[in-house]
């Protein structure tokens, strides 16, 4: 397969900065849009140059000439879209989360696998070079051993998509799933987790109307990994302007890996070189990562045969964290959780 054909379900602002970054891979080509509001679809056509307009999922996925679907609609349409798409026999890359139940993440790994279809979920931080060069520092023990770490991710809210403050939405399926995401990448899969999540600012002015919150905007979650090791993510829609240094931290018996930057757009890797009691900065050339490029990355996988570093499976494990940390912020008890991942990284 030399060009991935690419269809887009969701034409919100999302959509520009993958179809931005789509229309640069020698991988990929977009061949349809879809929105419910189809005159946002259209503009995204006229935008890139794009053939096929449609206004409903089903009637793109009746005309089926295309190989993989990327999802970039509301998290609460992210499962019965993809379940569809999967069914038609296509290639699935989702927004986050994949799902929001467990039930529908099994359901739509297991529909992949009869179909022989590939089901992927954004984000895209374990592709980055930040990433695997934190990953190859703490396999070569290059600060000790690591049992602690934290992470934080937030921001004062999105002033549009009234869906993210309705149930299935909220600070932590937003924004935490970034950190929880790099966090199992690097210490491995949860094993129990403990968390606090409430909502702070029960209204919001969201598109020029008052939106009454219904998720979480503000959320710590505790994860321990076994063998003593354990994370804590902080994440919000309650933050106001912060530094974007350190964002995620792995203190380790000999010193520390910092990243530089956010984990969806890193500027580098931070970390204690024990022999000149000093900090350096390695890695600082990111080759252009940024968190929009899942689509020309999994084209360029689908089209070359390279083996992906992001799997349903992790996806499924990050999904499944979170949820325990609404049960945990729910009952004050601490929840086990019980999928695993293989890491490709590590292989």
């Amino acid at each position: 397969m030399s060009r991935v054909r690419v269809a887009i379900a969701g034409c919100g602002s999302v959509s520009w900065h993958y179809l931005n970054d789509l229309k640069t891979s020698p991988h990929a080509q977009v061949v349809a849009v879809c929105d419910v509001r189809e005159e946002r679809a259209r503009e995204r056509a006229e935008q890139f140059g794009i053939p096929y307009v449609f206004a409903e999922v089903g009637e793109m996925l009746r005309w089926g000439e295309f190989e993989m679907l990327i999802n970039l609609t509301s998290m609460q349409q992210h499962y019965p879209i993809n379940l569809q798409a999967l069914q038609a026999g296509k290639h699935v890359l989702c927004e986050k989360p994949f799902a929001t139940t467990l039930e529908e993440g099994q359901t739509l790994i297991e529909t992949a696998r009869q179909r022989g279809v590939h089901l992927w979920a954004a984000p895209t931080v374990v592709t980055s070079p930040a990433f695997q060069c934190m990953a190859q520092l703490l396999a070569q023990k290059a600060v000790g051993e690591v049992y602690v770490a934290r992470a934080w991710y937030g921001h004062g809210g999105p002033s549009w998509g009234p869906w993210f403050y309705q149930k299935g939405g909220g600070c932590l399926f937003d924004l935490g799933v970034y950190n929880i995401t790099t966090l199992t990448g690097l210490l491995g899969p949860a094993r129990s987790v403990v968390a606090l999540m409430g909502t702070a600012i029960p209204e919001r002015l969201v598109e020029g109307q008052q939106v009454r919150v219904e998720a979480d905007d503000n959320t710590m979650v505790l994860m321990e990994h076994g063998g003593s090791v354990f994370s804590c993510v902080m994440t919000g829609f309650v933050y106001g302007p912060y530094h974007e240094e350190r964002t995620v931290e792995l203190v380790g018996t000999k010193g520390s890996i910092n990243l530089l930057g956010w984990d969806w757009h890193p500027k580098g890797v931070e970390v204690w070189d024990a022999e000149r009691e000093t900090w350096k900065v390695v890695c600082d050339d990111q080759q252009g990562y940024n968190w929009n490029q899942g689509g020309s990355y999994l084209a360029r996988c689908l089209a070359t045969g390279e083996k992906p570093l992001m799997t349903a499976e992790h996806a499924f494990h990050v999904l499944e964290v979170m949820l325990a940390a609404q049960q945990s912020a729910e009952t004050g008890q601490r929840v086990p959780v019980q999928s695993r991942f293989t890491a490709p990284w590590r292989e």
